[in-house]
């Protein structure tokens, strides 16, 4: 039985939270991007990654949050391929800082699987709570 973009879009966001990665990269298709926008001259993390890389992705991003992050999903909006998934995510840095931030990924989908993320979050305020010294 087939399963909606928005039911598969959640799935990903569900098992990535919960640490399942092998789970999550399971719904993305073998050539899918992950892009975080941004500057990467001006944000770590900024620039397009392939469903290899996720994984790296994910080591840059653990370590500036130790206790792990509480996001909340909020909305999310379906339109032929590409489902917005929007909400807010908070987090205490490694620094002691407090990280709250939301979030816009829009997931695109083919034949039921992701073939492209991309993640738009305010960049200032991450690299100056999360990466700043």
């Amino acid at each position: 039985m087939p399963t909606t973009n928005r039911a598969t879009a959640l799935q990903y966001f569900e098992h990535l939270y919960a640490g399942r990665l092998d789970a999550a990269l399971a719904l993305m298709a073998p050539q899918a991007q992950y892009r975080v926008m941004g500057r990467p001259d001006d944000f770590p993390l900024a620039g397009v990654y392939s469903k290899d890389q996720v994984t790296d992705l994910l080591g840059l991003i653990g370590p500036t949050v130790p206790d792990g992050a509480n996001p909340t999903i909020t909305t999310t909006i379906a339109d032929g391929d590409a489902v917005a998934v929007i909400g807010h995510v908070e987090a205490v840095a490694a620094s002691g800082r407090d990280y709250a931030n939301n979030f816009v990924f829009v997931v695109t989908l083919r034949e039921d699987l992701i073939v492209q993320v991309d993640e738009y979050i305010d960049t200032q305020h991450a690299n100056d709570v999360l990466f700043s010294n």
